[in-house]
This record gives structure tokens, sequence and C-alpha cells, in this order.
């Protein structure tokens, strides 16, 4: 009997049923409906009032049909578009864009330990972003450079990312001027005034519970008007910004997000939008956010499959663990957080690499240990063959009881393409590894991040492309400065 078959994808880990899904989105029309959600920004909420949402002062709410026609409009998934056309990357379906870690105001390496984050850590992050194949999208905000203006630290970071990499971008939200600013130089990069694609997206976080402040609005407004996506974001902290329990803060959560899509969708009907669900609990014996926890896997799921209720694009997890340093917490919480990630089918996923101390650091050594991380996660979702040459029947009659199989010329082609080899992770013998100096994953990833910064070369971009971008950074950071 002949065969020519292959395992199945990786089921989806949902843990809700239809029923639950139904509950949770019947119990957010309730919060929308009866409840309210607060939200400070003109523009938005008069645009919520001529489509039908009842206004008192500030408090919104949300007739039913006015959200589900609001997911309706919003398509199922995007490209991508980088500087280099070759690194356009697909959002939605199966398709997933792996972006680096976010935010982090620290950095911790192995010669320096940890310390506050500069313009150069932001441009070895943006360097090992072109640098790892694994990373479709650079991102935005790498680490928070604490030695720019804060006023204008955005233009430095996005010129940094448009420069040192030729993969899709992410942008400053932060505010409509940060955001129009944020646009300006991404259409500068890719020679598109008009910004007709998707070049770009930023994220959008709510501010939990019930409210959508003037700044995050705006900048979702902006991005809506210039049809860039925006991951719309509620990071509900359970037992903090949202209820203890995972029903509620999910309702909440919903609610929050729902709200979101309905701004976007009035500012520009069809614009693309990622359902975003960075949420996980308060450790309450410490009062520190647990982005490493079981619950905030958890989280991860139901994004997923919430993703896939209303029919759009889902952003959620990633490389995340509350440990602070490189070592078995940071692997373990890593690793869990990322397959869920990854299994769920997540469609968006930000701090793919780097991101630890729950979101308070980012370091270069664990960015390559999480890129090598994503890369057993997708050789397990690769399964394997089952045919004729697989099975391997005359090589099993041809060797000996007892025999091996090293020397065939079988195992030589197979060992290269059905398994996967790390250049990171040790597999030598005990021995071997001392007298090479017996060195640790935090050590051997800094050999790795030394390599790839040695071995990095800077993308091309045309001369008066370059000239125009940095023309337009001087001029707004000497305007904004004085």
């Amino acid at each position: 009997m002949e065969y020519d078959l292959a395992t199945v994808d990786v089921p989806a880990p949902e843990r809700l049923t239809e029923e639950g899904l139904d509950a949770i989105h019947e119990t957010s029309i309730r919060i929308l409906e009866e409840i309210g959600i607060e939200v400070a920004h003109d523009e938005a909420r008069q645009l919520l009032d001529d489509a039908g949402a009842e206004i008192d002062g500030e408090l919104v709410c949300l007739p039913r049909s006015l959200v589900e026609d609001c997911v309706e409009a919003a398509p199922a998934s995007f490209t991508l578009h980088g500087r280099n056309p070759d690194r356009h990357v697909h959002v939605g379906g199966d398709d997933y864009a792996l972006a680096s870690g976010y935010g982090a105001p620290n950095v911790l390496t192995y010669e320096d330990g940890r310390r506050s984050s500069t313009i150069d850590d932001y441009e070895v992050l943006a360097k090992l972003a072109q640098s790892e194949d694994v990373i479709t999208c650079t991102g935005y905000n790498l680490c928070e450079p604490n030695d720019v203006p804060q006023e204008v630290k955005h233009y430095d970071m996005i010129e940094r990312s448009l420069v040192l990499t030729d993969k899709p971008v992410m942008g400053s939200v932060y505010g409509e001027d940060r955001a129009k600013a944020s646009i300006e130089m991404v259409s500068i990069a890719n020679e598109d005034p008009e910004m007709s694609k998707p070049y770009m997206t930023g994220v959008i976080n709510t501010v939990p519970p019930r409210q959508w402040d003037t700044r995050m609005t705006g900048g979702l407004m902006e991005y809506a008007k210039h049809n860039q996506p925006t991951l719309i974001s509620a990071v509900v902290m359970a037992n903090a910004s949202g209820p203890s329990t995972m029903a509620g803060s999910l309702a909440l959560a919903n609610a929050e997000i729902l709200t979101g899509i309905a701004i976007a969708q009035q500012a520009n009907p069809g614009v693309p939008v990622v359902y975003g669900l960075p949420a996980s609990n308060v450790d309450v014996r410490y009062g520190s956010f647990s982005i490493g926890s079981p619950e905030g896997a958890l989280f991860v799921s139901f994004a997923a499959q919430m993703g896939r209720y209303y029919g759009i694009p889902s952003r959620a997890g990633g490389n995340l663990t509350d440990a602070k340093t490189v070592g078995d917490q940071s692997g373990a919480e890593s690793m869990l957080q990322m397959l869920t990630t990854m299994h769920s089918g997540i469609n968006f996923v930000l701090h793919s690499a780097g991101i630890m101390n729950s979101y308070s650091t980012v370091s270069p050594e664990k960015y390559v240990l999480d890129c090598e991380r994503i890369r057993y996660i997708e050789r397990f979702a690769d399964g394997y063959a089952l045919n004729e040459d697989t099975f391997a029947l005359d090589l099993l009659a041809e060797v000996e009881p007892g025999g091996h199989f090293l020397n065939k010329r079988h195992t030589l082609q197979h060992s290269k393409t059905d398994h996967y080899m790390s250049d990171l992770y040790d597999r030598q013998s005990y021995d071997d590894w001392e007298s090479q100096g017996a060195k640790s994953p935090f050590e051997r990833a800094h050999e790795r991040v030394e390599q790839l910064l040695d071995e990095y070369e800077r993308p091309p971009i045309d001369d008066d492309v370059r000239a125009e971008l940095e023309s337009f950074v001087d001029r707004e950071r000497e305007e904004i400065l004085a």
C-alpha cells in the first residue's frame, strides 16, 4: 500500500464553546448598552452620536446594531507592506505577523546587567529585528530611549526603524500630532504620499475600566482616516482594572475593544483593525502585573477565538515573562505564552522577542533566545510526511538488528531537512560543553547577539528618500524643542 500523507495542523486550544463566546458577546453588549463607556475625544463622541449612540456628557452607550454593523464592516485580513517588497506580511486567516517587544524603559544585557535603555539600545534592537528571519514586523518603541527628549523621541525611533530595517513598521499613536508625524515619515520612506496601502500599524490601548482617553482615541482616528490598521487593545488587569474572575474581565475587555472598533469604522468605514487583548492578572501578593501567568495564556486563547468569532484578525501574547533575568523562569513562561499564542491562531504577535520583567525590561540576549523558541514552535507545527520515502522500508531491511543508521545516505539527507538543528541551544556532550567554557544560555545568547551585529548590513534606501526623511525629522525636532 502506498501513502502520501502528512500530519494534521495543530488544533487551536479553544477553551470556549460557541455558547460561551455568545455569552461573552451578549454580556459585553449589556455593558455597552446599559452601563456605557467613557469616550473623552469630542470628534469620536460626535461620530458615535451621529451613528445612533446615546451620549451623556462623556459617557457613551452603544446600541447592539451599531456595534455589530461596525464589526461587520472591518475586513477579515490585510497586508502590511515593507520598504522591501519581499518583506510584505499578510495578517489574518492562518497568517501572522511577528513583531518585536514594545515600550520597555530598561534593558538587560549580559555585559551590563539591568540599566535604563538608550537610543543606542534601540539601534541594537532594530538591527536584531532586521537580522532575525522569524521577526516579520520591526515594530516601534523597541525600548524607551531615556537619553532622548520625550517630546521628540518618536521621530528618532521611527527614523531608525525605517532606515535600519526594510520590514513593515509600527508608529506612535499617542495623540493626533504624533500619529500624523508617524504617518508622514512612513509615507516618505515608502514614497507614497497618499498612503495608498497599509504600511504601518499602531497599538491603541484603552484605559480600563471603561475609558477611551483623548490621546489614544485621537491616534486611532488619525490612523483610520489614512486607512492604516490599528491594534485595538484592552490591557485589562484582573484583580485591579478588571474583575478578578476571567469571565468578568473578558466581558469588560471585549466591550472596550468593540467601542474602539466602532470609533475606527465611523472614522473610515472598512479600515482594517485588529482585535487586541494583551490582558492578564495582577498578583495580589505583590501588586505586580503578571504577564507570564497561566491566566495570561487563557486570555491569549480567548483573543484568538474572539477574533474568529467577529471575523477580524487578532492580537495577543508573545514571548512574555515576569522573570528578572535570563533563566529557567524566563524560558518556561515565554514558551508557554508563545506556544499558546501561535497554536491559538493569533494573527499579530507584539512582544514576540526580548520582553521580560512584566513589560519593564527588554534584553537583546533574550531576543535571540525568543527567536529560537519561535523556530522550535514553527518546526513542531510543520509536522511530518508519511510516504514511501519517509517510511524507509528498504532501509529498515538493509540495517541489521542492533545496527545503526548514522552512515546511511537517507539519514544524511533527512537529518538536514526533517530535523531542526539549533545553533544556539546546547546539545553537546557534557565533556564537550565543559571543555568549551561551560557557557550558560545567557552567555551563548550574548555571543549570538554579537555575531548578528557584526554581520548586520543596513538595507538599501534611496539617497533622496533618506535625505527627505532626515530633513523632515530635523525640522520637526527643531521646531518642537524650540
